[in-house]
């Protein structure tokens, strides 16, 4: 068995279950279309929580996603792999673009969102984001939009760019603090 042979027969495992209970079926449309909106809310969150380590991390953590995104994209755009739905495989139960599945783009963020809290010994949020992060890369297959490879394309691609990042944490983190220094600044102007 090849190694697209096994995608599309891991595909169709996860897969089989769609449309079979209402109730797993819209908990897994919940989590593959709206899970993703934890990150920009605990992003703002951070930023707004007055603890200038959280400030500099949110900071961080939306270059992260930002830059993981990008190669996501870019990775889409020069190489195509086909949706299942495209290929007549499965059953699709939320609509979406005919564009290339792989990798994942909602996984590499929900994955480039978790990483660093992890990276950064933040380990209550980080592994409750990992989860959240692995759920919505299921539900992505389970819902008929993505391939298994697509979500492990899309953690491989987070996890490549959170441990760049974070090898470069000390000059980032020297910039980041600056901005994060000036808006502190420029706040209590405002207030003042």
């Amino acid at each position: 068995m090849g190694l697209e042979d096994f995608n599309v027969h891991l595909f169709q495992a996860i897969n089989s279950l769609a449309g079979t209970n209402p109730y797993l079926d819209m908990f897994m449309i919940f989590s593959a279309k709206f899970i993703i909106f934890i990150v920009p809310l605990y992003l703002i969150y951070m930023w707004f929580r007055n603890k200038n380590e959280d400030r500099n991390l949110s900071v961080f953590i939306f270059i992260t996603v930002l830059i993981s995104l990008a190669v996501s994209i870019f990775i889409g755009r020069i190489y195509y792999h086909p949706r299942p739905f495209v290929m007549g495989l499965g059953t699709q139960l939320i609509s979406h673009a005919t564009d290339s599945s792989f990798p994942s783009d909602h996984t590499t963020v929900m994955f480039a969102f978790s990483i660093p809290f992890l990276l950064f010994r933040r380990y209550r949020e980080g592994v409750v984001l990992v989860f959240l992060a692995a759920l919505v890369g299921y539900a992505r297959v389970f819902c008929g939009v993505h391939f298994p490879l697509d979500i492990i394309g899309g953690f491989t691609v987070a996890l490549i760019v959170s441990c760049i990042m974070y090898m470069l944490r000390n000059p980032l983190m020297n910039c980041i603090s600056k901005i994060t220094v000036a808006y502190e600044n420029f706040v209590r102007r405002v207030k003042s």
